[in-house]
């Protein structure tokens, strides 16, 4: 059994773990990213402020005794002109991780769940997530989740 919670000072090493695992798993598709040891523990000092600078949470899914994966959001405005002034507020989901032995059992979907709700109640009625195109299993995952493309970024290299 699997729940979810709010992230304490004490998981600090363990978000930051998590941290690491994502920055490798995205590092074998997209080589031009840092190593997960140099990023991680300023990344999630990073997502830990800004979580609470603009409104945000952390959330923790946990079995009985360890830490199995999490999720963050936070809250932010969009700069787009052509959007109407109220869809520019949503919920921006910065990270969501499970670990391997967890994944595709629902636990993504709960803590997407969960956060949505938390997301809600500080009164946003829409939410985004950015992912790497490469990351196939991610968005395979927001897609079950009811989430759309909205915009398409795309890169070419010039110096090769």
């Amino acid at each position: 059994m699997v729940t979810i919670d709010a992230f304490q000072p004490s998981d600090l090493a363990t978000l930051i773990r998590f941290v690491e695992a994502i920055q490798e798993h995205e590092r074998m598709d997209v080589p031009d990213l840092k190593p997960g040891s140099e990023i991680a523990s300023g990344y999630a000092q990073t997502m830990i402020r800004t979580a609470s600078e603009r409104n945000g949470c952390i959330r923790m899914a946990r079995t009985e005794t360890v830490a199995v994966g999490f999720g963050c959001a936070w809250i932010e405005e969009d700069a787009d002109p052509c959007l109407r002034d109220d869809a520019r507020r949503y919920a921006y989901l910065s990270d969501l991780f499970v670990e391997g032995a967890w994944r595709r059992q629902g636990v993504a979907l709960r803590l997407l769940e969960v956060l949505e709700l938390e997301m809600r109640t500080r009164g946003c009625s829409r939410m985004r997530i950015c992912s790497k195109a490469a990351n196939h299993l991610a968005l395979a995952c927001y897609r079950r989740a009811g989430y759309q493309p909205y915009e398409v970024l795309l890169t070419k290299r010039l110096d090769i």
